[in-house]
Formats: C-alpha cells, structure tokens, sequence
C-alpha cells in the first residue's frame, strides 16, 4: 500500500454531526454511549486522515480504499483474525494438489451478495476471470488491474468444476498463492453489479460483507449500512461511517468528544497523553510494513549509484525514527519487515557517515549543484505519520552533507500518480504488507514486472535481469530454507545496487472508544470493523 506529490491542497469539509444528520443518520447514539449498556448502538464512526481513491477490489493499492472495501466484500479465504493464518470464508473448504498445480474451492451454500444475486461458482469465477481476460466485459478500460500481475501471474485459469466449486489452474507452483487469495484484489462482487454500473462500480461497490455501501461523498465520508442477511455474525451497528479529517489533532479532539467512535493514523507523540484515559483504549503492535526513500532510476543524476549512496550515508537513521515515529517504530535496515523469509540473522547496516558522504559529493560536485527534489504526501501512514516532518528532516541532513534539498508536499492520490508515472527525483513512499509475504515487498520494489508507467509498485524503476530471475524462483520454490537463501541473494543485490533507502518500519496504532469492544488489529494493516459492536450488545440477528 503507499505515499504523496503536488497540486492545489483543496479545502476539506470536516464531517459534523449536523453532516451526519443530513443522511439520516440516528446520530442520538452516535456520541458516546449511556444508559442500558445492552441497548445496540445504531451508528459508528470511523475517522481517518485521507480518503480513499477508488472503491473495485481489483483495480486498488491505498489504504483507504482497502480498508472500506474490507467492510463490504470478502474473498474465499481470509487470515485469522490477528494472525496470518489462513482460514476459509466464502469457501467452506479447499484442496491443494500435490503438484501444486491446482487449488479446488468449494463455496458456502446461502450467501448472497448485496443486490440478491446468489454466490455461485459462476458468480465467483467472473471475479477473477475480468482481471484475466483483456476481453471480458468487465475487464474496465479504465481500470489497471496491477495487482493480477503482481500476485496472480502464474495463474492460467479459474474455471467452474460444480455449481458450487471452482479451481484455479497454474502455470508452475507459487508458494505464496493460498495468502493472496485472502487480499483484497481477490475480494468476490457481483456480476449483476457489474453489469448495471459498468465503469461507475468503484462508485457502488457490491459485495458479500457485514456492511452494505450506501453513499460516498469524496473527502467528506463514505456510509454503509449493516447488511441485515450477512452468512456470519451481525454487524454491531446500523450505519458505519468512514469520516475523513486530514489533522491528526482534530481527529484526536473528535474522538474525545465523541464524536468518532476510533481512528487511526495518531501522531506517536500523542500516544504518552493517551496513557491512563480509561475512555480510550490504544491498540498498538509492530507494523507489517516499511517507509523508504525511492530514487528513480530514470533520472540523469540518481542513475549514478555514487549519488544513491551519499544520499544514504549522509542520512542519520536512528535519528529519524525517533523523530519522525516517536518510540512507535524502529529503524528499517532492510526493505523487509525484520522476521520475514530471508532477513539476515546478522544485519550488515548502512552506516551513518557523514564525512564518507561529503567526500563522495566533493567528488562529484557537477552531480550536486542544483537542489534535489523529494516528493512527499501531506496524509499520515503507519509508516509516516507526520511524512512532511520526515521530509524536512531529510532535507536538513542533506544539505548537512552538502546535497541541497528542495521538499514538494501535495495530496495522496497526487503523490502516488507522480511517484507512478516516475515524474520525480526522491520520493517518500512506504509499503504495507497485504499477505505476509516477502515476494510481497521484495518483487513490489524491484520487479520489472512492477515498473510499468502509470501502473508502477516498483518506484525506482530499478531493472535487473539477475533480480527478476531471483524473484521469480523464490516464488516457485517450496522449501522454505532454499527460498530464504534466494531472498537473501535478493536482499545482497539490492544493497549493491541501492534503488531505495529502508527508513523505518512504524507501529500499527487504532484508538478505539473503551465503550465499544471487537476490535482487533490485523496483521497486513487492514480494517475490520464488522466485528466491533457496543460491550455487552448481542451479536444475534437483529
């Protein structure tokens, strides 16, 4: 998932109460509640710091977006609750031939998607076959499908075996497969859908969750309403409300006041103010994720690995981290989360050398005479949660070094289409992990597959034949010690070539009402609310 560029910053309409009682929400309860605790609570609110971009499982790469879809669809398996652990969900079971050749689903008998159209394999198998296929009806001109390429590329087919059961076909094992088919892009929606809203669906979505899409009003909010014949457990509340408000500070005030029932994206600074508030609870945890500085390759200066390396030894990361995470994170030596297949027992780090980097700058002086540009988003991440403060901070380290800095700060959508189409030098971006994967970093960041104009994962633009052949056996691969021996081949030549710097890996932080109980954080970072519901409400059918 990612960061941000330029433009004119828009003026943002901070959702009140009297916004919400505009759509008809039953807002009476929406504050904190009182009274008979057992009463259901009717709505809930959810602030964050940016909204989302688009809202088709198969064409996304924010957060934002992820995590309002992961209230309205679900895919055939999904992770354990706070773990990365694989479960089914709209499967009931599943089989994986010895060969590792094919993977047979079979679906739940009764469910249905939000419009009434009925899950079947059929109805399944068009979710992935409009990703496939240039040719289907579904597959949008508008849309990228990205992640089809990144993910599911060893896919050949997905075909229906039984009105109940589908299989997917591979063209060579892909150890990863079962984990990316619990994200986001295989997420199931309706054909019907589909069909009536063509190119206009990221604007209705349809899906099988515990919460229905009612209306989106861009950077205001987006409004679901509980979905009454849900298979699983009833959704806690009425209405859920996505609520965007960009300050941290205001989301913070908004939640105390009730207003908000939780949020995410809290300036670790605030945590120590938050210590002994029994009205809120902190959910906290190491983050599955990674903020970095990417250099575009592409560009007449950064194409120079002496430049990448200056620019390395001349940042001082220790100190970053705790500026810009507070104690919420820790410095990132690698482009993967620490634990993950492949990370050295024994970490070589890049040092902090400031005099080695001026040396290189004397050195080169015509290669730093004009002021480097870094690009970076004004909407906080796990990852970065003050990214213009990061910015700044990097720019005085720099030009400590004698490399004069210029920092852009625009939206996230902005940011992310620049960072795309590699109209930038430096760029502050991050990644959070989607299925607990290293292929999911390590081929997202060097892959050739991935660097792709308008469409790109791999920012740097970072081309490697060697690399790619790397990536591609670790994903075939199905020993695990053979596979981390190929990650750490992979990581030794990214720290040869150094087509982006690792900065820090930050914490995983949701502040929640204490009056409210379910939440749980997830792994890769996404949301689920369908679970949270008032303490003490039933979690029977209304």
């Amino acid at each position: 998932m990612n960061v941000t560029v330029v433009g004119m910053r828009r003026s943002i309409f901070y959702p009140t109460l009297a916004f919400l009682v505009g759509l008809g929400l039953m807002l009476s309860s929406c504050g904190r509640p009182s009274g008979d605790s057992s009463k259901r609570s009717e709505t809930f609110v959810f602030a964050r710091g940016s909204d989302a971009q688009k809202l088709d499982p198969a064409d996304v790469d924010d957060g934002e977006s992820v995590n309002t879809l992961a209230q309205i669809c679900e895919g055939l398996v999904r992770f354990r609750s706070g773990t990365l652990e694989i479960e089914p969900c709209l499967a009931e079971s599943y089989e994986i031939s010895e060969d590792g050749l094919r993977y047979r689903f079979r679906l739940r008998n009764g469910v249905s998607f939000h419009d009434g159209t009925a899950l079947t394999a059929e109805a399944a198998v068009y979710s992935f076959q409009r990703q496939m296929d240039p040719k289907h009806p579904a597959h949008l001109e508008e849309a990228s499908f990205s992640y089809w390429n990144y993910l599911y590329q060893d896919v050949l087919e997905v075909r229906v075996i039984g009105p109940m059961e589908l299989e997917f076909v591979l063209s060579q094992p892909n150890a990863s497969l079962l984990y990316s088919l619990a994200v986001f892009p295989a997420f199931l929606v309706s054909p019907n859908a589909l069909a009536v809203h063509g190119d206009q669906f990221q604007r209705h979505p349809v899906g099988t969750g515990p919460y229905e899409f009612v209306e989106w009003r861009p950077n205001e909010a987006i409004v679901m309403k509980r979905n009454e014949a849900y298979w699983g457990d009833p959704a806690g509340f009425e209405r859920l409300v996505m609520s965007v408000v960009p300050d941290n500070t205001v989301r913070l005030l908004k939640l105390k006041a009730g207003e908000v029932q939780g949020m995410d994206g809290l300036q670790p600074s605030e945590l120590d103010g938050l210590e002994g508030d029994d009205s809120l609870v902190i959910h906290r945890e190491a983050g599955l994720n990674v903020g970095y500085l990417a250099f575009n390759l592409e560009n007449e200066r950064l194409k120079h690995r002496e430049v990448r390396e200056a620019i390395a030894l001349a940042i001082d990361r220790e100190s970053l981290a705790s500026v810009a995470l507070s104690g919420a994170g820790r410095v990132a030596h690698y482009p993967i989360p620490k634990g993950f297949l492949g990370y050295p027992e024994t970490e070589e780090r890049i040092p902090f050398d400031i005099l080695k980097a001026r040396g290189i700058v004397e050195a080169n002086k015509s290669l730093f005479v004009e002021p480097f540009e870094i690009r970076v988003m004004n909407a906080p991440r796990q990852y970065f949660p003050d990214p213009v403060s990061v910015a700044t901070f990097i720019k005085g380290q720099l030009e400590n070094a004698g490399i004069p800095v210029n920092v852009v700060a625009s939206d996230f959508k902005s940011h992310l289409n620049t960072l795309r189409n590699g109209e930038f030098e430096m760029g502050l971006i991050g990644w959070v992990g989607d299925n607990g994967d290293s292929d999911n970093f390590l081929g997202m960041f060097f892959g050739s597959w991935a660097a792709e104009k308008g469409m790109a994962s791999n920012y740097s633009f970072y081309r490697n034949e060697q690399m790619d052949e790397l990536l591609l056996s670790a994903r075939r691969e199905g020993d695990l010690l053979n596979r981390a021996d190929l990650y750490q081949d992979v990581l030794d030549l990214w720290r040869r070539d150094l087509p982006l710097l690792p900065l820090v890996h930050g914490d995983n932080i949701a502040v929640i009402d204490a009056r409210y109980e379910g939440f749980e954080l997830q792994k890769i970072g996404d949301l689920r609310l369908g679970s949270v519901r008032l303490r003490g409400a039933s979690t029977e059918q209304p």
